[in-house]
């Protein structure tokens, strides 16, 4: 028990010293956007933010304001363009080539984002010197197919899972208290899995034809990399392809790729996701090894209960227990087809 009281004080202290530390940095950041804008930023410097607001999401204003002082809490990435920190008690980003600037009493000019402040010069420091890459060119606008709509929608119903929903609000009627309630849950997590989820509108979406210089960011190495175009475009690359070495290589390329969501769907002759995911179909092994978790818990509930449900659920359980050895099989060999075709397609196309 008094083990309990420590951890419940030293949580409450936890929390108490992060609310005040908001507090302050809110106050200061208040203080920092009442304060009057030394210039406007100029086109040469928001250029040159274009890959920090792309891989960060931070909109920031115009009105470039003074901020002093000392720099903590800073951390670099060698892979990843933006550094951030507290500059005078206020979180910034900035790129990473100001890091070498970094004093022990700094002069900045920066603009004011929600969260963040972000630095345009510093001691000496500008971001407008910065070489950076083109901004990704539109060389034309296509709709969706409907083999990409069905790929972005996904699948509808999954008509497996019906039997085990069945089965489990039958072991709901079966059993009382405690196990009903753990059976009918079973029963509406099941229906949760199979109900289809659609993803976007059913009409066909905009495809752009982009054409820049394909880059890979990787902040930490146990997360994935982020793939711009350009210097301002975002784009999500097919896992299929993102171990491609035809895209490891940093070089001007064309993309197919969709508007809202920034999603590559083309890459020229050879590449076409749609046209993969048709020839190299999912096994749906995941699936499968989810229905049979589900399946050998009923058995445990029939198995303890003796209840008259327990043949049916033995069956499905064996049934499904064939189709995920045989799915797991077919996506073995599947990866390797794959694999193997990609290795031989010509570089994306320019």
């Amino acid at each position: 028990m008094a083990l309990l009281v420590g951890l419940a004080l030293l949580v409450a202290m936890v929390t108490a010293a992060l609310l005040e530390w908001t507090s302050h940095v809110r106050c200061r950041m208040n203080a920092l956007r009442r304060s009057s804008p030394l210039r406007m930023l100029d086109d040469r410097e928001r250029a040159a933010l274009a890959t920090l607001r792309v891989l960060t999401g931070c909109i920031h204003d115009d009105q470039v304001r003074v901020l002093t002082g000392a720099f903590t809490g800073g951390s670099r990435h060698a892979n990843y363009p933006v550094c951030d920190g507290q500059l005078a008690g206020i979180p910034v980003l900035m790129p990473r080539q100001a890091w070498s600037h970094l004093a022990d009493h700094n002069d900045a000019e920066v603009v004011m984002a929600r969260h963040w402040a972000v630095v345009v010069r510093l001691n000496g420091f500008e971001v407008a010197s910065l070489r950076r890459p083109a901004a990704a060119r539109i060389h034309g606008e296509r709709r969706e197919t409907p083999a990409e709509v069905a790929m972005r929608r996904g699948p509808g119903l999954r008509p497996a899972a019906l039997p085990i929903t069945a089965l489990a609000l039958w072991a709901a009627v079966d059993l009382s208290g405690v196990a009903a309630l753990f059976m009918v849950l079973i029963a509406a997590g099941t229906a949760w899995l199979a109900w289809p989820r659609r993803r976007g509108p059913a009409t066909t979406q905009r495809v752009l034809q982009l054409q820049g210089q394909l880059q890979a960011y990787r902040k930490r190495s146990d997360v994935g990399p982020v793939w711009l175009l350009g210097a301002d475009r975002r784009v999500q690359l097919p896992w299929e392809w993102a171990d491609a070495r035809a895209f490891a290589q940093q070089r001007s390329m064309r993309l197919e790729v969709r508007a809202d969501d920034g999603a590559v769907l083309g890459a020229g002759p050879g590449w076409c996701l749609a046209r993969d995911r048709q020839r190299f179909p999912p096994a749906g092994a995941l699936w499968q090894l989810a229905w049979l978790g589900l399946l050998l818990l009923l058995l445990l509930a029939g198995w303890l209960g003796d209840l008259p449900w327990l043949p049916v659920a033995a069956v499905l359980a064996a049934w499904h227990s064939l189709r995920c050895i045989l799915a797991i099989r077919q996506s073995l060999r599947r990866n390797a087809a794959r694999t193997a075709d990609i290795a031989q397609r010509a570089n994306p196309g320019l």
